[in-house]
């Protein structure tokens, strides 16, 4: 009986773990000796239609040495908003349109580079009126780092009225 009490117990920590990560407003790697972490804030859980919400987003190198990622591509930090179904809502057709060019970002000790992304409720960022306005509900807000080193992932949810 105590057994089946501990896998049942074990089972729901699995679970609530699982759903934890997807949703971590924070995702760290070790790259050498460094320790790189991207972490997403929001600056309201929840926002009415047409109001703008900020997304903020850090990526640091925590490390005690300077730290250069590379990439494939001309896109370093990419942000997405899916809906609680999974699908991608922006960008409009669920991926960026990045140059085919190797670019690299260089991070020195303990310092780190700052996006804002300002959101109204649509399938653009920074658009004063929704262009394609999005049903009320719960969305997740993420960022992206896919250096050839890792790839780093934060999503934090935010409720669109």
């Amino acid at each position: 009986m105590k057994l089946g009490r501990w896998s049942a117990g074990a089972a729901l920590c699995a679970i609530a773990l699982a759903c934890h990560e997807t949703t971590s407003p924070r995702s760290s790697s070790m790259i050498g000796e460094n320790l790189v972490h991207l972490t997403v804030s929001s600056s309201a859980g929840e926002v009415v239609r047409g109001a703008p919400v900020t997304f903020h987003v850090t990526l640091t190198n925590e490390g005690s040495a300077p730290l250069t990622l590379h990439f494939t591509d001309s896109c370093q930090i990419n942000p997405y908003i899916q809906d609680e179904s999974g699908k991608t809502v922006l960008p409009y057709g669920g991926t960026w349109g990045c140059a085919t060019v190797l670019t690299n970002l260089t991070l020195d000790p303990g310092a780190g580079i700052d996006r804002d992304y300002v959101w109204t409720g649509s399938t653009a960022f920074r658009s004063e009126m929704p262009l394609r306005p999005l049903p009320p509900g719960k969305y997740f807000f993420s960022a992206e780092v896919p250096a050839n080193e890792t790839t780093l992932r934060s999503t934090v949810a935010v409720i669109l009225k």
